[in-house]
């Protein structure tokens, strides 16, 4: 069961994009506007989701996150497991035009569209998505996540803390 979710022009969400597998990284955005915090997750070939959500608990973003996005496009992750152990909805996007066979529905913003796969209310769906995307293909915490993982920063910076 997840919170009761009431959506705000400044909710905070955590983005976490795998597509990159040396490197798990998400981002704590509030609306589509601020950057709160980066987080960095256990890496390893493949991710295992319990890893992930006890993180996600660990950390000083907790008692002000309200949802979790992932860009997984091999579905590495389990996200009832996350959902069921942080308490917090997940909202799986992918970012690619065609239907998946793994029950995502298409969901436009304006002119923007995206295959989602989420256990929230298509109107709760809705509003998230319009809240949170600003500009490009995907929502911003997804968005931003896909830039630091996809950045050379992480391999000059070996000692990077971003959770501290």
């Amino acid at each position: 069961m997840t919170r009761k979710l009431t959506v705000k022009k400044e909710i905070r969400a955590l983005g976490i994009d795998l597509c990159n597998p040396r490197h798990l990284v998400g981002a704590i955005v509030r609306g589509g506007v601020y950057l709160d915090g980066v987080m960095l997750f256990p890496s390893s070939p493949i991710p295992k989701s319990r890893s992930v959500a006890s993180a996600i608990l660990r950390s000083r973003f907790l008692p002000e996150l309200r949802l979790i996005m992932t860009h997984d496009p091999e579905t590495r992750l389990d996200a009832k497991a996350i959902e069921r152990l942080t308490k917090l909805p997940v909202i799986q996007i992918n970012s690619s035009r065609k239907r998946n066979s793994n029950g995502s529905k298409p969901y436009k913003v304006g002119r923007k569209e995206l295959q989602v796969n989420s256990s929230l209310l298509p109107r709760i769906l809705q509003e998230i998505l319009s809240t949170t995307w600003t500009t490009g293909i995907l929502p911003e915490p997804l968005r931003i996540a896909h830039l630091l993982v996809r950045s050379r920063f992480f391999d000059k910076n070996a000692r990077f803390q971003a959770n501290k």
